[in-house]
């Protein structure tokens, strides 16, 4: 896998370095809005700014996506740049499962501006645009296999839960550095909520790679198995913080003991840090290898 790696140009590492902040910039924007909705403890203040914090990242999401239709249009072409403005390519690119991800998926993004828009029904429309959001993104690659209607369901599960946890992140932040006395309160009840993520996330996580391989020994020799097994290493030590947070942080968090709140915050920038690392090893999982 690694010759591989050395092997992409300049255009494919632009498509995976592009890939990555879409999946970042839709997942935060999608699970921001989850948040703002579901974790009760949080104050309206940080509420009021995560509905900011979904409407830009919704902008971001929608320029990256439409900035990877010429990338991909250049991948086609071996990685020629000429091949971004290539008329047929893009006109290709456009009609093909990727254009429709990205069509469903600008439709969901602009629902989720709406949030901007203090009414109930701005907030419902929102969390359908999530809703879109995520699943805009199993319109396309391996979930359109012979099981696509199970995959698409394990994939959508697993971007549901990824985009919560993803949207928790800065709230939790936030609130620790803000708000120090409410860190524990909020942490204590993402932290219930988490043991189902963690539970979805792992149960969809392996049987969707048992799905797609038919063999996990023998898909540890395989590019897309090892860079599997990758992302599995990293999201094992997202566990981990996480198992640390819950049984020795939170408890802590809530009597207010001393320093509790900023080694929380540091807990998080480390948390944030493997998603980074999971979300672009996805972007490398699904650009440059496939399952056999």
């Amino acid at each position: 896998m690694l010759s591989v790696l050395a092997s992409a140009d300049a255009a494919t590492w632009a498509g995976i370095i592009v890939k990555a902040l879409v999946y970042a910039a839709s997942l935060l924007a999608a699970g921001s809005v989850l948040c703002a909705v579901s974790l009760r403890g949080l104050p309206a203040p940080e509420r009021h700014h995560l509905a900011h914090l979904a409407a830009l990242c919704a902008v971001a999401a929608a320029m990256l996506s439409l900035a990877r239709i010429p990338l991909r249009a250049s991948f086609l072409m071996g990685g020629t740049w000429q091949g971004a403005f290539d008329p047929m390519i893009l006109n290709m690119v456009l009609q093909s499962p990727l254009g429709s991800s990205i069509a469903l998926r600008l439709v969901g993004l602009t629902l989720i501006l709406l949030i901007l828009i203090r009414a109930r029904a701005a907030w419902l429309l929102a969390v359908a645009g999530a809703v879109l959001v995520v699943t805009s993104f199993v319109l396309r690659g391996h979930t359109l296999g012979d099981r696509h209607l199970l995959l698409g369901l394990l994939v959508t599960l697993h971007l549901w839960a990824v985009a919560f946890w993803i949207g928790a992140l800065w709230p939790l932040y936030r609130v620790a550095g803000a708000f120090g006395p409410g860190a524990g309160q909020l942490a204590h009840e993402f932290g219930r909520k988490a043991v189902w993520v963690v539970a979805i996330l792992g149960g969809t996580g392996g049987v969707t790679l048992w799905l797609l391989t038919g063999n996990l020994f023998v898909a540890l020799g395989t590019p897309y198995g090892q860079v599997f097994t990758i992302k599995l290493a990293v999201f094992l030590s997202l566990l981990g913080l996480a198992a640390w947070n819950k049984l020795r942080l939170t408890p802590a968090l809530q009597p207010g003991a001393a320093g509790a709140c900023e080694t929380l915050r540091h807990s998080i920038r480390l948390e944030a840090l493997a998603v980074a690392g999971i979300l672009l090893t996805t972007a490398i999982l699904t650009t440059l290898s496939a399952p056999s």
